[in-house]
C-alpha cells in the first residue's frame, strides 16, 4: 500500500480541471487511487524525466505524472506532480512543461495528501474511499481550513495547535446540539 501526496502545482491543476470539465475529476482520482496499490503502475518516463512515471486517464486525454518514493518511516509514497489535459498540446510541448516544473521543485516540496485533496475537491470527487495516511501530528489541510471557515480562527491561531487539540475543537463544533 502506497500514500498518494499532491504537489500544490498538482493541486492546481485539478483546481483549474474541476471548473474547465469538472466531470473528469472522478476518473483522474480513481487513477491516483489504482497508485495506491501499484505505485509503479503505468509507464516510465526517459531521459530528464528518468525515474518518473506516466498514467493516462480516459481517452489518453489526462495524464498524471508521478515519482514513486519511500518515506523517512519506510512506506511508500506516489508524489504527484503534474496533472495534465493533454488537448491541444503536443507531447513534447507537455514532457518540456513537466521537466520544467520537475526542476523548479524543491528537494521535498511541500505535498497534500490525496484524502485531504478530494476534501477539497467537495461533490465532484465525492464517494471516492481513500487510504488515509498515519497522522503525524500535523492538522491536515482540510481540518484547518474548516476550523477557519466554520470557527472563525485565524491561519496565526491554527499554526500553535496540536492535532489532538484541532480535532477536539471540530468534534465539539459538529457534535454541538443545533
Amino acid at each position: 500500500m502506497a500514500y498518494v501526496r499532491l504537489t500544490d502545482a498538482a493541486i492546481e491543476d485539478l483546481k483549474r480541471l474541476k471548473k474547465h470539465n469538472p466531470s473528469s475529476i472522478k476518473q483522474i482520482v480513481k487513477k491516483m487511487l489504482l497508485l495506491e496499490a501499484n505505485p509503479h503502475a503505468g509507464e516510465p518516463l526517459i531521459g530528464a524525466l528518468i525515474k518518473w512515471r506516466k498514467l493516462t486517464v480516459g481517452d489518453r486525454t489526462w495524464r498524471l505524472i508521478w515519482i514513486p518514493k519511500t518515506d523517512s518511516n519506510g512506506e511508500q509514497v506516489v508524489e504527484i506532480a503534474e496533472v495534465w489535459a493533454v488537448g491541444a498540446r503536443s507531447d513534447a510541448e507537455i514532457y518540456d512543461e513537466v521537466k520544467e516544473r520537475i526542476n523548479s521543485l524543491p528537494v521535498s516540496p511541500h505535498t497534500t495528501s490525496l484524502a485531504d485533496v478530494i476534501e477539497l475537491l467537495g461533490k465532484t470527487a465525492s464517494g471516492l474511499q481513500v487510504a488515509h495516511e498515519p497522522l503525524d501530528g500535523q492538522v491536515p489541510e482540510w481540518l484547518r481550513i474548516r476550523l477557519e471557515k466554520n470557527l472563525g480562527f485565524t491561519k496565526k491561531e491554527l499554526e500553535g495547535l496540536s492535532l489532538d487539540d484541532a480535532l477536539l475543537l471540530w468534534d465539539k463544533f459538529t457534535t454541538k446540539p443545533k
